[in-house]
């Protein structure tokens, strides 16, 4: 039997990755034989209906779980980070998804980065109980190699995502408003909303109005404040909320990308599907899974506000994408 233990994994990417995970584990002949520890606020598949168990979201809930199923397992999949608290006789596998836990021994003084690097001293502690780390591209290889945790050869790169999403018949480039920015994605600090928005006041100052569409949360008011301002300043910014991304994705021409910190950046590869050009961070994540229609250094209003007059006034060239689909090679790593 082989365990997908993906407690804590709930909502964003490692969601979305999950989701397509069981559903490629489900269609294969040898499904029977895996089992799934599921995350409470975790939305289940309904196609999932036998070979799972919800339990808390809690550290003691996971090792009270693997103690008393310690032999149950041939393998073992970690989905969240983390492996497993206790050493099995499986083999086992954890995918690394989340770069901020290995910036935040770089940043323990910070306290913003004082939680994460609670939780990396778990990821540190249970490190010997991981026989590989998989991870999607080779900057996280080179990440946790910096950090000890583990040899070139414990670590295996293994990209996946659901690469039929959006390859469906979408509007061509050309038919698209063409002064319309989305940037679809939680309002984490790393995401690095508060630069987004100062290009927008920048590009306001110079004459300049396209649309950009957010998806902020409630999570940040101060965000949302701020997207408020500068409406009343007028800008043209609409915030959405309990949106199907494909509905911006098919008929927005232009994905902006800031973000400061990504392990993946699924949202680039998506964008790509979609028939959109891509203006992104100039940082390795975004070369390592695309190449973009046009690159900015994220930390400055000025040159994230200087690619949008280019887009606005030049006609880029559409991204290519550099990474792949391995999910068949990660789902026969288990089979």
């Amino acid at each position: 039997m082989v365990l997908i233990d993906a407690l804590f994994i709930n909502k964003g990417g490692g969601a979305v990755l999950l989701q397509y995970l069981i559903e490629k584990i489900l269609a294969h002949p040898q499904k029977d034989d895996f089992f799934f520890v599921l995350d409470p606020r975790f939305h289940k598949p309904e196609a999932l209906t036998e070979n799972y168990t919800i339990i808390n979201n809690k550290i003691s809930a996971r090792i009270a779980f693997y103690k008393q199923n310690k032999d149950r397992f041939s393998k073992v999949l970690c989905f969240a980070n983390t492996p497993p608290p206790i050493r099995l006789r499986a083999t086992v596998y954890t995918y690394f998804q989340n770069q901020k836990l290995l910036e935040a021994p770089k940043r323990k003084f910070n306290p913003k980065f004082f939680k994460l690097y609670l939780k990396y001293l778990f990821v540190k502690r249970y490190n010997k109980n991981t026989d590989y780390y998989i991870v999607q591209t080779p900057h996280m290889v080179r990440e946790l190699i910096a950090l000890k945790l583990k040899t070139g050869k414990e670590i295996l790169t293994i990209p996946f995502y659901d690469d039929s999403k959006y390859k469906q018949a979408h509007p061509p480039f050309n038919e698209r408003v063409k002064d319309e920015f989305v940037f679809i994605s939680n309002p984490s600090p790393q995401k690095n909303y508060p630069a987004l928005l100062n290009a927008w006041e920048y590009l306001l100052e110079k004459g300049y109005t396209p649309m950009l569409h957010l998806t902020i949360d409630d999570t940040a008011p101060h965000l949302l404040a701020r997207v408020k301002i500068l409406v009343a300043k007028g800008a043209r910014i609409t915030n959405h909320t309990n949106l199907n991304p494909r509905d911006l994705y098919f008929n927005c021409p232009y994905l902006i990308f800031p973000s400061v910190m990504e392990s993946f950046g699924l949202p680039l590869i998506e964008a790509v599907d979609s028939g959109m050009k891509v203006l992104a961070s100039d940082l390795p994540y975004t070369h390592e899974v695309i190449v973009p229609s046009l690159a900015f250094d994220p930390y400055d209003k000025v040159s994230i506000a200087s690619a949008v007059i280019k887009a606005l006034t030049t006609d880029l060239p559409f991204p290519e994408m550099i990474t792949k689909n391995e999910v068949d090679r990660l789902v026969g790593l288990f089979t």
